[in-house]
């Protein structure tokens, strides 16, 4: 079970507590940590200077003074306005990730929110309360429309969904023993100034990617044992521990490295099948290399989100302050998405190039009528490759000027991540595809897979021979590989 304390929170924190449903524990620390926050909140509101979204109003209206009389209201027309967000809603999973990821900040001590609003957001994600959120309405300048709809619930307000009908906010507490909480001053923008959609379920992209770069290197392993078999290729040497000594970069000499490992005990590791294979294949550790390198900018990115205090105001216990700035302009995370959309979309290349080779030495089965693979499947990898290149250009760039000018650019991370998760639905089934067509031709071929890579193809071959629809074998294969069994 996580505790949340002065420890750094990790990606696997996020993906334990959205997809595992471990619950979340607060250390005594913690809370003398969330109330020191809270005080300084406290003595600058009794104090009485202006400061934003405290007693001021929020965007164009950062200079029309609240009074003191309406910040209660305030706070709850804060949260109001703030829920514009439309489209389908967000998973269990991903609406827990996001859930986790504004508790995580606010154990961070830059919200200065009182401990009992922290105690809600752990309570929702310990008793399983699934709020309402809408995918749309983000658009980097903090994730406002997707953590107001948290913020709804947590105070009885907004929409939920229990066992798949949606109740109102006030009903879905009540069902799990919870009351409403009420927001302080300052709560309304310290439970919405942060971009805790995209970096929770932006983790759990990331821990999706990571099993995809497995996955790769399995099926590019056995696309090498079917073009071996058919008498097409199947040279080794550019994984061999040489040539990657002599270009050093780390995630390529790994992905090098766990091919040798999977074709090591196979017929391929007793020489040079051919003089030299085309660059789908030669250049794999090339490729997977710059994957693993963009992987690890992602999760240095996000690490960073999960672990800094990016509020505005932020709260600053040292001085006593509360200090407007721009942290939540998350540009890095933004940018960390954008890359990762580049490279998967020459990851998928590649394997779309060695699918192309696979069908063209299946067509003699499929002639013959002993093909499990239609020939057409390969169609299907060149349809997903083109709206992964359409996916590959940038989005960050196209902010639009908001809120009378005052919010006039914009990091479009969480559009950057909604197109990164969808290129990963796609990088996957087009290394499922690679999978399958090479899967058959090894089944048929004179190369040995060997004791590593054979429990691997006798399983994709009995999901290939199965008797369900051709979508649902191609998913059944993606989880083998990211298996790795």
């Amino acid at each position: 079970m996580p505790i949340l304390s002065r420890q750094a929170v990790g990606v696997s924190d996020v993906a334990a507590v959205a997809r595992d449903g471990e619950r979340v524990g607060f250390a005594s620390i913690l809370e003398r940590d969330l109330q020191a926050s809270r005080d300084v909140v406290e003595a600058v509101l009794a104090r009485g200077e202006p400061v934003y979204g405290l007693n001021t109003e929020l965007g164009a209206g950062r200079n029309v003074v609240v009074s003191s009389s309406a910040i209660e209201e305030f706070q709850r027309r804060t949260i109001r306005n703030s829920l514009g967000g439309v489209g389908a809603p967000l998973s269990f999973e991903q609406v827990r990730a996001v859930i986790f990821a504004r508790l995580a900040g606010f154990s961070r001590g830059g919200a200065g929110v009182t401990v009992a609003l922290a105690a809600q957001y752990r309570e929702l994600l310990n008793r399983d309360v699934y709020p309402l959120v809408a995918r749309t309405g983000s658009v980097g300048a903090a994730d406002l429309t997707h953590l107001a709809a948290i913020a709804a619930v947590a105070t009885g307000t907004g929409f939920a969904i229990v066992d798949g009908v949606v109740v109102a906010g006030a009903e879905a507490l009540a069902a799990v023993g919870l009351e409403p909480v009420v927001l302080q001053p300052h709560e309304a923008v310290a439970a919405l100034s942060a971009n805790s959609y995209s970096i929770g379920v932006g983790s759990l992209v990331l821990t999706d990617l990571r099993a995809l770069g497995g996955a790769a290197d399995l099926a590019a392993a056995l696309s090498l044992v079917a073009i071996a078999g058919h008498g097409a290729g199947g040279n080794l040497s550019p994984f061999d521990e040489r040539v990657q000594a002599a270009h050093a970069v780390g995630p390529q000499a790994a992905s090098a490295g766990r091919i040798r490992s999977l074709l090591s005990s196979s017929s391929l590791a007793g020489g040079v099948s051919s003089t030299q294979d085309a660059i789908s294949f030669r250049s794999v550790p090339q490729v997977h290399g710059s994957f693993g390198v963009a992987l690890a900018r992602l999760a240095s990115a996000l690490d960073l989100e999960l672990n800094s205090r990016t509020e505005n105001p932020l709260v600053d216990v040292p001085s006593g302050s509360l200090v407007s700035g721009g942290n939540f302009f998350a540009l890095e995370l933004a940018l960390a998405f954008e890359n990762l959309r580049v490279v998967i979309g020459h990851v998928a290349a590649m394997a779309e190039r060695r699918i192309s080779q696979l069908s063209t030495l299946g067509a003699g089965l499929r002639r013959s009528g002993g093909s499990t693979v239609p020939g057409l499947l390969w169609y299907s990898a060149a349809a997903e490759l083109g709206e992964l290149r359409h996916l590959a250009g940038s989005v960050t760039l196209s902010g639009s000027s908001l809120s009378e000018g005052v919010e006039d650019h914009s990091s479009n991370a969480a559009i950057a991540l909604q197109a990164l998760e969808r290129s990963t639905e796609l990088l996957g089934s087009i290394l499922a595809i690679e999978a399958a067509c090479a899967v058959e031709l090894v089944e048929v071929g004179s190369a040995d897979a060997g004791v590593v890579l054979a429990p691997v193809a006798g399983a994709v071959g009995r999901v290939l021979r199965s008797e369900v629809p051709l979508d649902e074998r191609v998913r059944s294969v993606l989880a083998l590989l990211t298996s790795g069994r």
